[in-house]
């Protein structure tokens, strides 16, 4: 296994996307049974919950990090010991971005003056007494100028953390996966439930549009129920990659290859 990045001192931490979880300022209590969308509309959430759902790292996490994941296990943890604010407190420098380069910051002292031949930086004395009107003009004219239009940062395909996401994803894709997955090994009190009644269970958008509703079986709905039980089915598939995925360096897929969700999937 690659040597681990070690935890960094607490900074901000860069990732290869937008769309990493955040919870919000103050101290209110992470309620793991209903997570703000600020955290369901990061992958690294589904990353979490279906790495919960694989049975050999559940194996691996009762056994005390003995198993087929020991040593996953020694980067991630007992992914059920914690809720997800907690473990992605403690764990979100594993997805991170190296840190290289320079970071904008106050000189203090002769020794944090950037090198002078260095194309990648440049020292600025910022005249305090100035307008912030006037400052933005000479940030603009002095430094944007530099810096090419439209820059963006670490793409996903780039990514060089230690954890990184993989192929196209689908917050879409990956949420209903995971119902689907949930609701399809759900107890049920004994009964087998129809993968068209799943599908309208989970709400699955074709689901919704249809107006379908669960257990109506007539000559209207024949066709509808075919289509809802063939999609819910494709959601079944995915969510056994995602789980078969989360105990890796990759996710959703491990195999870059197999990567063919829609990022606009609206199934």
């Amino acid at each position: 296994m690659e040597n681990t990045p070690e935890k960094p001192k607490r900074s901000v931490l860069i990732f290869s996307t937008r769309s990493y979880p955040t919870f919000g300022r103050g101290r209110k209590v992470f309620d793991e049974q209903n997570p703000p969308d600020t955290v369901t509309e990061s992958p690294y959430y589904w990353w979490f919950m279906f790495l919960r759902l694989n049975a050999d790292y559940k194996a691996t996490c009762q056994s005390n990090g003995v198993g087929k994941y020991a040593d996953l296990y020694k980067d991630l943890g007992d992914v059920y010991s914690v809720n997800f604010k907690q473990w992605w407190t403690d764990k979100a420098y594993l997805f991170s971005e190296p840190k290289r380069g320079y970071r904008m910051k106050v000189a203090t002292d002769i020794t944090e003056i950037a090198p002078f031949n260095d194309s990648e930086v440049l020292n600025l004395v910022v005249p305090l007494t100035w307008s912030q009107r006037s400052l933005k003009k000479a940030f603009s004219q002095l430094v944007l100028k530099l810096v090419e239009k439209g820059k963006r940062g670490v793409s996903v395909e780039a990514s060089e953390a230690h954890y990184r996401l993989s192929g196209k994803w689908s917050i879409e894709a990956l949420k209903f996966a995971y119902k689907v997955y949930a609701l399809k090994h759900a107890p049920n009190e004994g009964k087998k439930v129809a993968l068209a009644d799943i599908g309208i269970r989970a709400g699955i958008p074709y689901a919704r549009r249809e107006k379908a509703v669960e257990g109506k079986v007539t000559d209207e709905t024949v066709d509808i129920r075919a289509t809802l039980t063939v999609l819910t089915n494709r959601h079944l598939k995915r969510a056994l990659t995602f789980i078969e995925s989360a105990p890796s360096k990759a996710f959703p897929y491990s195999n870059v290859k197999n990567a063919k969700i829609n990022k606009n999937n609206k199934e």
